[in-house]
């Protein structure tokens, strides 16, 4: 991995993003909630809005061939010189849970998203008609009943997500949209059962999905599987382009990104709003392009339109695409900035 060393080199550049935020208006609320600038002091009559909580502020980080995962966790820590508060934990039907790994991110503080997949570690699928039809004693929900009872007893906040992004295209065969719903409604009631009721159920899917017509199987509405079964709504959002091979998509605001997830969440004004993940890559032609991409996710949550925006979780990993943000200083300095932030101090 890159980022020993980095930190020390980037005094200049934080130093000099530091100014631009200093010099930036300061934000308040109206009596009507909206958030902008103004110099003039509210009326004494004024109604005074409370702000929000802090956002939570977290990343999703790949361990080397040479440390772990907790290690990967707090050299990423010390590279953007805060401890993340939230951290997605990908598990499959079978795996092990909670492990050193997890109970090491519950002592320093860190909220786990976990999502737990409708396969095995040897990638058998379980059929989301299988888990939706699952009975007291089948296979299934003793399963069912161990992540229950194993998540109950973690003894720290766990958000729990079945099959996240059902919507892709890698779970076409393992149902249809009645199933998945069938499929999570039962999982919730099983977690109720055994009497997991702190335990707080995140539905997460792709920006993306809440952009295609809704005859389209990736259409995630048609997914939901109703509020009385979500705490938070999530999705998993990305600027592309210039990526290879998702150059045709172009340059795209977080704003933009997540437009479809907030319009979708006007319906469902008690659910949580959380980016599960977020990314952007560089742009070659333009290498302060990625660093206002990160400011302006940074004052984005701050707008009274994002209020109910409870989380966001960077994913720093190297995959199709780079998204570390350890890539370019610029970017990395705009990043690190953004968790200084006291308004991501949830």
């Amino acid at each position: 991995m890159r980022r020993a060393g980095r930190v020390g080199a980037l005094a200049t550049v934080l130093a000099s993003v530091a100014v631009v935020a200093a010099t930036a208006a300061p934000l308040v609320a109206s009596a009507s909630g909206r958030v902008g600038t103004s110099t003039r002091k509210p009326a004494a009559s004024a109604l005074v809005v409370p702000p929000p909580p802090p956002v939570i502020w977290g990343a999703t980080v790949k361990n080397g061939a040479k440390e772990t995962q907790l290690q990967a966790v707090q050299a990423f820590q010390t590279l953007v010189q805060r401890n993340l508060r939230a951290t997605r934990d990908f598990l499959s039907w079978d795996s092990v849970f909670p492990t050193a790994y997890e109970q090491g991110l519950a002592a320093q503080g860190t909220t786990l998203l976990v999502s737990v997949a409708t396969r095995t570690l040897h990638k058998t699928a379980i059929p989301w008609s299988a888990v939706a039809a699952a009975t007291v004693g089948s296979p299934v929900y003793l399963q069912m009943q161990s992540w229950a009872d194993r998540i109950r007893d973690f003894g720290s906040p766990v958000w729990v997500t079945l099959q996240h992004e059902p919507e892709a295209s890698v779970n076409n065969l393992d149902g249809s949209q009645a199933d998945y719903i069938a499929a999570w409604r039962n999982w919730v009631s099983v977690f109720r059962a055994e009497g997991a009721v702190k335990v707080r159920f995140m539905f997460i899917t792709t920006a993306y999905g809440y952009t295609v017509k809704p005859t389209d199987r990736r259409y995630v509405p048609a997914f939901y599987p109703g509020d009385d079964v979500v705490d938070a709504i999530a999705v998993d959002a990305y600027n592309w382009s210039p990526c290879a091979g998702h150059t045709s998509k172009g340059w795209a605001s977080l704003a933009t990104v997540i437009e479809g997830q907030r319009l979708f969440s006007l319906a469902h004004p008690a659910q949580q709003l959380w980016v599960s993940e977020f990314g952007s890559v560089e742009d070659p032609a333009n290498p302060s392009h990625r660093a206002q991409w990160f400011a302006d996710a940074e004052a984005l949550f701050a707008q009274a339109n994002y209020s109910r925006y409870s989380g966001v979780v960077y994913f720093d990993l190297k995959a199709s695409c780079d998204w570390r943000v350890d890539t370019w200083p610029l970017a990395l300095a705009a990043f690190t900035t953004m968790g200084a932030d006291p308004y991501y101090a949830g």
